[in-house]
């Protein structure tokens, strides 16, 4: 889990284009009040922060992390709001924040701007504001914003920082290359090799079988509340709609007919060629090609003797044919027939020479004929518009305030209400109970909001099924009651002491080694149940290769001082590990192929490029100031993990 949300702050470059996920809910971007100046618990309107002439207020940031907080569990569903403040979330929100706006001053100073145009643009391109058409829809956008908490000038604020930061960091992070002789001592680490021995101390054989009785397990459970917790549920009532269960009209005669009449062209006669065709620079080029070709030699071969070549067209009608070539040359060619030759004609390009390759006539269509067609076309037409009027409405619904009761009840739809889910649409304990797959979207975005029964419209399948829904109730996150866990309780407690028994003996172990014994006679000394000693390493450059994960002993190996040895916790208390490097190997970096620096340079160049952002970023803060209340934010931290002191 920490590992996620480290990842997601990871690159520089990434979390300034996209703000990290601050600015950004799902594709789209979800920004949160960011007046700072509401009445928020005891905080109030105070501010965390004041970068220039600008300041954050402790509203701002609360709303802006617990949006973080909701788009960091859709990668890790069962994250609680403290482990990702714990993990560094509120301190990633709040630099990043600082940032921007030192950022966008920064960049104003120096002359750079945003068009309201440009801005306009990225709004239109942001998928949560389309409507169910696909194309931008007013009243998403201003549901969007509402669902928000924000203002379109908020958002347009944010959307100019991003675009300010895209002028000027973008270019500079994209650095096409790296100098050699920068990445040559980058080169010599990765050639590195390193050998050393490891041995492991397993947990289980020194776990007591002794039951410490309930009060034991019971102090064990609170200090360790975060392992045993089940994570948040909500229970969501919903009721489905799709196309099939909307009423639509019946296409009537007198609508077919005016499709009919208003599309006249489109069912009269017509007809289609397709063309080999050969464009001469000159006439007199045409001419002798033209003339070669009536005399019995193929188009695509006299074109060759003369250096050109020969295209063939698709079907084109005889006003196509026009727009490529001229209204004569047109013409002329409908006028031929199949297998004649046309021309030379002069056209735009050149002199024109043509062969009629096939030629295809559609009779005309009367209205009898074009009926069943047109009825086709018009029901799906009239289907697709009810689905869209009756979606619309709904969404006016829930706009206005209705509950989904009453949305259901004026709609005739079924309600249905699941039992407290999990953000996988599973119940706890219960494996065979989940929601049918297609709910799979509707239980995503109903984690994502934070509110009790409002109202909210969901996508099952494109254009086709929806749901309305609301959460009935949130459940927050919580260890299960103690008799349900205890036999759990008890296997890791048993787990926990034996731990410790694990870790002793993994440090008498380097005490030993480190008084000058060797490994394996440290290790025999220290009694059964010990795992033999073991060699390991390798070189640094395949460490992860292939997107592997780098085994934690190995990790360590290659970040400890020569002849030094290390203990390494193995998680989950299943013993400890004792780690000692012997032997480091690494390579002149001017002796290093220059193809192989080369190589190394390569990959390096966006780190480099990262590193000119961080200064740049830097740059800003120092020329606009920046002064954080450390106290403030502190008590913002508490707040939001559980820990604040309780009022009397």
């Amino acid at each position: 889990m920490i590992t996620a949300i480290r990842r997601m702050f990871s690159s520089t470059i990434g979390k300034f284009l996209a703000l990290a996920f601050v600015a950004l809910v799902g594709v789209a971007f979800a920004l949160s009040d960011v007046t700072g100046n509401s009445s928020f618990g005891g905080m109030g309107g105070a501010n965390v922060a004041k970068v220039g002439g600008e300041e954050i207020g402790v509203g701002e940031l609360r709303d802006r992390v617990r949006l973080a907080y909701n788009q960091a569990r859709q990668d890790q569903p069962g994250m609680t709001m403290a482990a990702f403040v714990e993990s560094g979330g509120l301190d990633q929100v709040l630099n990043q924040l600082i940032e921007g706006m030192a950022f966008d001053q920064f960049a104003t100073e120096m002359g750079f701007g945003v068009s309201k145009r440009l801005i306009d643009g990225r709004i239109a391109d942001i998928p949560a504001f389309a409507g169910v058409s696909g194309s931008f829809d007013q009243t998403r956008f201003e549901t969007f914003l509402r669902e928000n908490g924000m203002t379109e000038a908020q958002l347009r604020r944010d959307l100019r920082q991003q675009l300010l930061i895209e002028q000027i960091a973008a270019p500079i992070a994209s650095m096409p290359r790296l100098a050699p002789g920068m990445a040559q001592p980058y080169a010599a680490l990765l050639l590195e090799q390193r050998r050393g021995q490891a041995t492991y101390i397993p947990s289980s054989p020194f776990a007591p079988t002794a039951d410490p009785g309930d009060a034991a397990l019971k102090t064990y459970l609170t200090q360790n509340a975060a392992k045993f917790t089940v994570p948040e549920r909500r229970v969501i009532q919903y009721a489905l709609f799709d196309a099939a269960s909307v009423p639509v009209s019946a296409v009537t005669d007198a609508e077919i007919a005016k499709v009919y009449k208003d599309n006249a062209a489109q069912y009269a006669a017509s007809e289609t060629r397709r063309f080999a065709q050969v464009i001469a620079p000159d006439q007199a080029t045409a001419n002798a090609l033209a003339a070669k070709v009536r005399s019995g030699t193929s188009l695509a071969a006299a074109a060759q003797a003369a250096g050109l070549s020969a295209s063939t067209t698709g079907d084109l009608t005889q006003s196509s044919y026009a727009a490529t070539s001229t209204a004569a040359a047109a013409k002329a060619a409908f006028a031929a027939k199949q297998g004649d030759l046309i021309g030379p004609i002069q056209t735009g390009l050149g002199w024109s020479v043509a062969r009629v390759e096939d030629v295809t006539a559609r009779p005309a269509r009367s209205l009898a004929d074009a009926s069943a067609d047109i009825r086709t076309e018009l029901a799906k037409n009239k289907a697709n518009e009810a689905i869209v009027d009756y979606y619309n409405a709904i969404q006016d619904a829930v706009n206005s305030g209705a509950s989904i009761e009453e949305i259901a009840a004026d709609r005739k739809l079924t309600l249905a209400t699941t039992q407290p889910l999990l953000p996988s649409g599973r119940v706890p304990g219960q494996p065979a109970d989940t929601l049918p797959s297609e709910l799979a979207p509707l239980v995503s975005q109903a984690f994502q909001g934070a509110s009790e029964g409002e109202g909210q419209l969901a996508t099952l399948v494109e254009n086709e099924k929806f749901a309305v829904y609301a959460v009935k109730s949130i459940i927050a996150a919580a260890p299960p009651p103690f008799a349900q866990i205890r036999a759990e309780l008890l296997a890791d407690w048993r787990l926990a002491q034996g731990q410790k028994i694990a870790r002793d003996k993994a440090r008498a172990i380097v005490k030993a080694v480190e008084g000058g014994q060797a490994l394996g006679a440290a290790v025999t000394a220290a009694g059964p149940n010990i795992g033999s000693v073991q060699t390991i390493g390798g070189r640094r450059g395949e460490l992860g290769q292939n997107g592997q994960p780098v085994p934690p002993e190995l990790a360590l190996l290659f970040s400890m001082a020569k002849n030094s040895v290390k203990t390494l916790e193995i998680p989950g208390n299943r013993g400890w590990m004792v780690i000692a490097l012997a032997d480091v190997q690494r390579p002149d970096s001017k002796s290093i192929e220059p193809a192989r620096v080369a190589a190394i340079a390569q990959p390096l160049a966006p780190a480099f490029g990262n590193e000119l952002i961080e200064q740049l970023a830097g740059e800003a803060k120092r020329r606009v100031g920046v002064t954080i209340n450390k106290q403030l934010v502190e008590q913002l931290r508490q707040e939001l993990t559980g820990t604040a002191p309780v009022a009397e």
